[in-house]
């Protein structure tokens, strides 16, 4: 019997067992031959043996078959099983190449330079594995049992703390719920959640989809776009309702035409889940309505003075300056959505709208106003026309090259796709995210203009929210490019942030 694992893009084989009676026949060679070809076959790139143990005769039968490679433990680099490394291998437990390179490029520093050791001294031992805190198995399992984080036993292959912090986003770390995905911040809000709201773990228990079909059948070749369309046909369900994930790691799986079924490494009678997420709204009906919020308040406040404040004196220079900055921000926000942005996502989950339309209608809106156009605001007092003049400079400034920066993004992806390239151009060099970083520029020009502290408190909130997003983004850049990217120290302000 042969256990396999079927990866992406590759076969691996992980038990196969048979009866001792059966030895002289060598079936283990058989059923290698069998995966062999089932990976040919299959399309797989690889096909993975397993550990391979030179000292171990039941591990040792896998360097047979060529060409063969073996992870080096330090480097992580694939070696070939060839006459050096087998060399080795007879001779020491613990073998990297990587480190028996260092060691000839020192003796060969050291014989080049003339340096010599004193009697009874020797160079520093290379092959000293003081770092390993368990050398052997059987001590790391009982280490572990007893409650020893994995962590600590340095794992050739393991990913280190800092590095899962670094790279994979915990928070959002899918987790299997009633045979359904739910992301790990759902668990961290389970009091608060509600059995309506099909995002949270709560939901995904109660809310199961009706009509969902056992199975689908499309072509190895056909777009993941059209895995989508047979459940949405079968399910009578919005296709923009449907999240696809792979039943066995948990990836989601692109509603697209850019990709085949193949390529995400779904294959024959594999596994996936399907979730709701619930009423949806696109994301340009989103940014319309956030935006023509604050877009009108401005006026209407402006204009309604005296009802509001009870006053009949005209509005200041200042505050005059104020209404058309505001006007001209919130009218170039709504010009890019429609012209300028586009969206990997065609919905979001309609109560977002409430969210980000509060947020917009009641700080960017009702907040900048009313302590604006007030008799008894900083802006209705005479300018100090330096600092209004730098004010003005900065709003060009920042509303200028945030535009610049939306124009480098909407180029980088083709119209109709979600493809992304890593951005270059004004501002990349600097920060994760420059758009953001002219953005908050624009805004601090408006509150040199009219010296509200309703101004400095939207910018600050704001641009918190947006930190979060560009570090966000700053962590997807480095998962999906790798080394391709130049990885940016500071995601929104240079120096700062």
């Amino acid at each position: 019997m042969s256990v396999l694992d079927l990866l992406p893009h590759c076969v691996s084989g992980v038990y196969f067992l048979y009866h001792s009676d059966f030895d002289q026949w060598q079936f283990g060679k058989l059923s290698a031959l069998r995966e062999t070809a089932l990976a040919l076959q299959g399309g797989y790139q690889y096909y993975y043996m397993g550990y391979y143990i030179h000292s171990c005769t039941k591990m040792r039968y896998k360097g047979d078959y060529s060409p063969q490679h073996v992870l080096d433990p330090e480097s992580y680099e694939w070696n070939p099983l060839n006459g050096e490394l087998r060399t080795l291998l007879d001779k020491k437990s613990y073998v990297s190449l990587a480190r028996e390179r260092r060691r000839k490029e020192n003796a060969s520093t050291q014989s080049g330079g003339g340096l010599k050791y004193a009697e009874g001294s020797q160079p520093e031992d290379e092959d000293k594995l003081d770092e390993y805190p368990f050398p052997t198995a059987a001590e790391a399992g009982e280490a572990v049992s007893n409650g020893t984080s994995l962590f600590d036993l340095k794992v050739p292959g393991l990913m280190t703390v800092e590095e899962i912090e670094e790279q994979l986003d915990l928070g959002t770390m899918p987790i299997k719920v009633g045979g359904r995905m739910a992301e790990a911040q759902d668990l961290v809000s389970w009091d608060g959640s509600t059995f309506r709201d099909s995002r949270t773990a709560k939901g995904i228990i109660s809310r199961p989809i009706k009509n969902l079909p056992e199975s689908v059948n499309v072509s190895p070749d056909a777009t993941t776009a059209e895995i989508y369309e047979e459940i949405a046909k079968a399910s009578k369900f919005s296709i923009h309702r449907l999240r696809v994930t792979k039943g066995s790691d948990g990836s989601a799986i692109p509603n697209g035409g850019d990709m085949t079924v193949h390529d995400t490494g779904v294959r024959n009678k594999s596994a996936v889940d399907v979730k709701d997420l619930g009423p949806q709204i696109s994301w340009r009906t989103v940014f319309v309505v956030e935006y023509l919020g604050p877009l009108l308040i401005h006026p209407l406040m402006y204009l309604a003075r005296p009802v509001i404040y009870g006053t009949s004196a005209p509005a200041s220079s200042l505050q005059k300056l104020t209404l058309l900055m505001c006007v001209i921000h919130f009218a170039k926000r709504e010009f890019e959505t429609f012209f300028v942005h586009r969206f990997s996502s065609a919905t979001m989950p309609i109560q977002n709208i409430y969210k980000n339309s509060g947020y917009y209608w009641i700080m960017s809106g009702l907040n900048l106003a009313y302590w604006t156009y007030g008799p008894n605001s900083p802006a209705a007092r005479p300018s100090n026309p330096l600092l209004t003049s730098l004010g003005v400079a900065l709003f060009a400034i920042g509303e200028i090259c945030n535009y610049s920066t939306h124009m480098t993004l909407k180029n980088l992806r083709r119209a109709g796709t979600t493809d992304r390239g890593i951005p270059q151009g004004l501002g990349f060099n600097l920060v994760t995210c420059p758009n953001y970083m002219f953005e908050a520029i624009a805004w601090i020009g408006v509150a040199l203009v009219n010296w509200s502290l309703s101004t400095v408190l939207f910018i600050t909130f704001a641009v918190g929210q947006m930190g979060v997003w560009a570090w966000k983004k700053e962590r997807r850049y480095r998962k999906e490019f790798g080394d391709k990217y130049k990885r940016k120290r500071y995601a929104i302000l240079p120096g700062l942030w």
